[in-house]
């Protein structure tokens, strides 16, 4: 800003033109899509957001408990509640900032326009971990439920589950270096005229070479359509495999007087069918939020000129959708997984139910034989009556 003085100009004060408008690099300035994007991303998406950051905090509390990190499927539905919630928190900061700085205190705009550059890579990490942490528990649930118990054994153990962890973060990390080089803060003026800032694609990010290998190939094969397809192959085998057949390693528990490593054994099994019932809906819930992200992605590459104004609709109701699936594990956790509710109810103070004590019956069995009488003692679990 500069004062100009003469004789025939008195204090008029001109706006410094190199600075372009703020309005540069929206995507859409239609009054009917603000409103819908107020109510969609920054009313609904923050409401979903907020009950899903306090779910996935339950979530890594419980699968990170001593009772439960013995199970290889417990680390990675941990690593998933981790990634779920550190993917709210920039989805609220990307989406629902983003939403209300164009109608809030200029103050928003300049936080979004600081912070974007570094929470939109890191919001990218933080989806492509919780993609694949996704997979490697269904991986995990496909060896235990369909391959052999030799295949299960080797596999599914607590110490290679974390290390497939860490190498599928590190991965993840390395994959999404490129977003860190894709926008920038520009400043511009603002409608009423004060300075602000505006976020804009960089040069590389709007190179057509980049943008087909990247975008086009890469995010297809490897964000997109192949973790979907690998995830729907998955989930039919473990699906076919629970209905056709015994789940594996459920047993009739033995009548002995060691009824302690029965119990135990029976609740390891209960274990394992709740965290398989329990997966196959989070694998549900997932190939269905995002096979939305899909389809928008492939109306954008081929039909974007013809759609371009219904697009950002959809992205908006996108980007809903995946921080509802973030959400909504916890409550399919809470109804179907019996060990998660117990270990839940523990953490947060509640007295375990009393199991009602099981007597037992002592039954004489006696055989006639010609060489003496013989008594065989059997005993069994009766319900009370002794």
């Amino acid at each position: 800003m500069e004062n100009i003085t003469g004789p025939n100009i008195d204090n008029v004060t001109f706006i410094d033109t190199v600075l372009p408008f703020c309005n540069i690099c929206l995507g859409n300035t239609d009054p009917a899509y603000q409103t819908y994007n107020i109510i969609v991303s920054g009313t609904i998406l923050f409401l979903v957001g907020c009950i899903g950051l306090l779910g996935n905090i339950l979530v890594v509390s419980v699968y990170s408990s001593p009772t439960q990190r013995r199970n290889s499927t417990a680390i990675y539905l941990c690593a998933l509640g981790c990634s779920d919630f550190c993917m709210i928190c920039t989805a609220m900061f990307l989406f629902v900032l983003e939403a209300w700085r164009h109608h809030g205190h200029p103050t928003l705009a300049y936080l979004y326009g600081m912070g974007a550059p570094l929470v939109f890579p890191l919001g990218a990490v933080f989806q492509t971990t919780s993609v694949y942490f996704c997979i490697g528990a269904a991986v995990d649930c496909f060896i235990a439920v369909v391959l052999p118990t030799a295949c299960r054994q080797l596999c599914c153990t607590p110490k290679r589950a974390k290390l497939v962890v860490m190498v599928m973060a590190c991965i993840c990390c390395l994959y999404n270096i490129p977003h860190f080089l894709e926008i920038e803060t520009v400043r511009c003026i603002g409608n009423s005229g004060v300075e602000s800032l505006q976020i804009c694609p960089t040069s590389i990010r709007m190179d057509p070479i980049y943008y087909t290998v990247y975008y086009t190939y890469m995010y297809t094969t490897f964000l997109a359509v192949g973790p979907l397809l690998l995830l729907i192959v998955l989930n039919i085998c473990v699906v076919f495999t629970v209905v056709c057949k015994r789940p594996r390693g459920r047993q009739p528990v033995p009548t002995t007087d060691d009824l302690d490593d029965s119990e135990q054994f029976d609740t390891e099994a209960d274990s394992a069918g709740d965290d398989t019932i329990s997966l196959i809906l989070v694998v549900f819930f997932f190939i269905f939020s995002n096979f939305t992200a899909l389809l928008i992605n492939f109306l954008e590459l081929t039909l974007y000129e013809q759609l371009k104004h219904v697009i950002v609709y959809l992205v908006d109701m996108s980007n809903l959708l995946v921080v509802c699936n973030c959400t909504v594990n916890f409550f399919v956790y809470l109804t179907f997984g019996k060990t998660f509710r117990s270990t839940l109810k523990e953490i947060l103070g509640f007295k375990p139910a009393l199991k009602p004590l099981t007597a037992k019956s002592t039954n004489l069995v006696w055989h006639g034989e010609t060489s003496g009488t013989n008594c065989v003692v059997v005993t069994a679990p009766t319900n009370g009556d002794v």
